[in-house]
């Protein structure tokens, strides 16, 4: 099996501790064999082939070095050979395990300077015992914290750190015990001057960049930046040729327009028997000369350009190549620095926390994450407790739900799509225009890697609909941006992309857009696919798969009506409050313990309150008297108060409107908001189309995380730890609306809606605005 990139790491980092070992020349034999295995073990684990190493030894040496003299190498056993054969007062390693001890009992954190860690691991036993989180971590000083000036929000966040390092190193080694001395010091210092959950959350993210090896030095900073600016100023020069060359194409393109509108003017006229004049002629001979030399002028750019062209893109290439191996050459040395191996000390939980980002990180902290930026919790009250590490469950309450994200993105399958810019991307979804925000523009391999991602996507999107990627970008209707205006609060959580439905723009942010595209897609065809079927512009709120009767008559109302019954309608019942007063509690029980009617016999008969009241809707289903539905409000609350128990005078009864299970869960993520935002239509169905890609890609073997990811409910439904949220749809439910969505663009390929609204480009000005190409 394939290693995580945790595994990746540590294996990585302890390869290149063994080979120094081996290189040293002070092992003896045997230990230069029982080395060499295990290099040689881990080396075909990171996938490399057996490698060259220390000749193993003839067997006399080895069993010379064998031979049994009673006493151990292990500094763990009893019969170690260096063990202490007495106590010595005042000795080093004494003072040593003294000084630990005292610092614990003060509450005082142990910086690695401070600890004799020689004469510490005299006694590797007792080295185990005192480095250990509780000796050497101290007690956080919240109160001085908060006086200079962090919020409680960030406070929480950091003891959330905190709460995540191991209590002990995670290897039994010397070296292991000090990278954990270091490693919790070298946590608390930085953390320790944060202010805001920003800031918390910027340190973890440093934290994760020195565990995965991912940070340059100052030299290797100017040379990666020395060459992004060289590759920078190629593309700008390759993209100002390929500017003229699209100034000639539109030229070449306006020209050969003009001489076809000159001959039709001339085939029309002679088709009503009109004459022609030497005007006519002569018009329709300049048209088709210019129209020549339009496109000899384009043809002769091209092959002027061409190899100056090819030549920026190869210098290009070779330049990101050197970046990569500036890159490799930093994640080598920075696997084996003190930094990566302090933090690989702290534990997997650590490790998690702060891989929060990715799809092996910490659900939990990432959690804590969400809540944080949210300005959760207001106060410093839960820091009024003995230390800085006692475990703090969350209660349902306090935390703000967010959907997982990812920061590793994976594709498979799908067309090879070349995109070397935002333009390109442009033209090939149709799209009205392509955003960027600063730091695309100062991070060219970002915003590189965006489009392309994009472009892939969109594509990929297209190939499951059936529909065209231009047609996507309703002629030019749509517009594209990457981190370029602001990040969202959908949920209560910064979001990964939004929707405007005023600009009908889609947003994806840096850092947590990949993963939403296909989500927002589906917002904007929500919005306006029904304005271009109607021919009349609509409300920003307005979606279809809110209010299908939006769209016209026809196949694609009726199947977005389809879609939305299969979203919302089910058997599953919602909660609701029923509430009563002493007097109808003592009028329930004079009706209902003698039954004199057929409703309070079958209330009589329920035996509990929730059966009860749906006994009561049973009988009075169908009815639309307006009296009759009060005496069946009436009936309602009597059968609540019956079984109610003594000295209640509401009962909450999950009697209310039957739904589909998606959307009664999705009521459970919006917990007590005052505005519907998970279980709002809009929402509903975008989070169900994301599930409807990810089962057509997976059908098809493929997969593209970048359109949409972990839109399936066991990344995000943990009832053991207290997060019983289910996003998405699932069973029979997740395969019915599935269903809906192929009816849904059936009708639509069939009725070929996209491709005729879409010709009608006058309609589209008239709705839209003109668009320009």
């Amino acid at each position: 099996m394939p290693l995580n990139p945790l595994e990746q790491a540590r294996s990585a980092a302890k390869l290149l501790q063994l080979r120094e070992q081996l290189q040293s020349g002070a092992l003896n034999p045997i230990e230069q064999v029982r080395i060499t295995a295990e290099a040689l073990a881990l080396y075909t684990a990171l996938g490399g082939a057996p490698m060259d190493g220390p000749k193993p030894v003839d067997a006399e040496q080895a069993a010379a070095f064998a031979a049994d003299d009673g006493l151990s190498d292990d500094p763990n056993a009893e019969n170690y050979r260096y063990k202490d054969t007495g106590y010595i007062a005042g000795s080093r390693k004494e003072e040593a395990a003294e000084l630990i001890r005292g610092a614990r009992a003060s509450g005082t954190m142990l910086r690695a300077s401070d600890i004799d860690f020689t004469a510490i691991e005299a006694n590797p036993r007792e080295a185990k015992k005192l480095i250990t989180k509780s000796n050497l971590f101290g007690v956080v000083d919240w109160s001085g914290l908060q006086a200079g000036g962090m919020d409680p929000a960030a406070g929480f966040l950091l003891d959330r750190a905190y709460a995540s390092v191991g209590k002990e190193p995670g290897e039994n080694t010397p070296e292991a015990r000090k990278s954990f001395v270091l490693g919790m010091e070298t946590l608390r210092t930085r953390m320790e001057g944060c202010k805001t959950s920003k800031d918390v959350l910027a340190v973890m993210d440093d934290i994760r960049d020195e565990l995965m090896g991912a940070k340059l030095n100052a030299d290797e900073t100017d040379q990666y930046k020395t060459l992004s600016q060289q590759s920078h100023e190629l593309y700008q020069r390759s993209q100002a040729l390929r500017d003229v060359q699209a100034g000639l194409s539109d030229s070449m393109n306006r020209a050969s327009q003009a001489a076809r509108t000159a001959k039709y003017d001339i085939e029309k006229r002679l088709s009503r028997g009109w004459k022609l004049t030497d005007e006519h002629e002569k018009a329709v001979t300049d048209a088709e000369a210019e129209s020549r030399k339009a496109t000899e002028a384009w043809r002769q750019n091209l092959e002027q350009n061409r190899e100056a062209l090819d030549d920026m893109d190869n210098q290009r290439r070779v330049l990101s190549k050197q970046q990569r191996e500036i890159v490799d050459i930093a994640k080598v040395r920075n696997l084996k620095s003190p930094e990566s191996q302090a933090w690989l000390s702290l534990g997997e939980r650590f490790i998690k926390a702060a891989m929060f980002r990715s799809r092996a990180g910490s659900s939990t902290f990432r959690d804590h994450a969400a809540n944080a930026l949210a300005g959760e919790p207001k106060t410093w009250e839960w820091a009024e407790k003995d230390t800085a590490t006692v475990e703090k469950k969350v209660t349902q309450k306090r935390r703000t739900f967010a959907l997982k994200v990812i920061d590793v993105f994976e594709r498979k399958g799908g067309r090879t799509v070349p995109i070397n810019s935002t333009k390109d991307l442009e033209t090939l979804c149709g799209f009205r225009a392509v955003q960027t925000g600063n730091w695309v523009q100062k991070d060219i391999d970002s915003a590189k890697w965006h489009v392309e991602q994009a472009a892939g996507a969109m594509c990929d999107m297209a190939d499951m609909l059936g529909i065209s990627e231009k047609a996507l970008g309703f002629g030019g209707r749509l517009g594209m941006a990457f981190g370029a205006r602001g990040t969202g609060n959908a949920g209560g959580a910064t979001a990964k992309g939004t929707y405007e439905p005023i600009h009908r723009v889609i947003n994806i942010t840096k850092m947590n857009g990949g993963g939403s595209l296909g989500h927002e897609c589906w917002h904007a065809v929500d919005n306006i696919l029904h304005s271009v079927l109607r021919g009349e512009d609509g409300g920003a709120e307005d979606f279809a798969s809110a209010n299908p009767s939006l769209m016209p008559e026809g196949p694609i109302r009726d199947a977005f009506t389809s879609l939305k019954k299969a979203l919302t309608e089910g058997d599953h019942r919602l909660p609701e409050s029923i509430k009563f007063t002493d007097r109808q509690r003592a009028n329930a029980r004079h009706n209902i313990d003698s039954p004199h009617n057929e409703v309070s016999r079958k209330i009589k008969a329920a035996g509990s309150a929730e059966a009860a009241v749906l006994a009561v809707d049973s009988h009075f289903s169908g009815i639309d008297s307006e009296r009759l539905l009060k005496l069946k409000k009436q009936w309602r609350t009597l059968a609540a108060a019956y079984y109610a128990p003594e000295g209640v005078s509401d009962i909450q009864l999950n009697t209310g409107r039957g739904v589909s299970k998606y959307m009664a869960e999705a009521k459970v993520l919006d917990g007590a908001k005052s505005k519907e935002y998970w279980s709002s239509a809009d929402e509903l169905s975008a989070r169900a189309f994301q599930s409807y890609l990810e089962d057509r890609l997976a059908e098809k073997d493929r997969q593209n995380d970048y359109l949409s990811s972990l839109a399936d409910n066991k990344h995000h439904y943990f009832p053991e730890m207290g997060e019983p949220f289910k996003p998405y749809p699932e069973g029979e439910e997740r395969t019915r609306i599935n269903a809906a969505f192929d009816q849904v663009f059936q009708a639509l390929r069939e009725e070929k809606a996209f491709e005729k609204a879409l010709e009608n480009t006058a309609l589209l000005d008239s709705i839209f605005g003109v668009h320009h190409d």
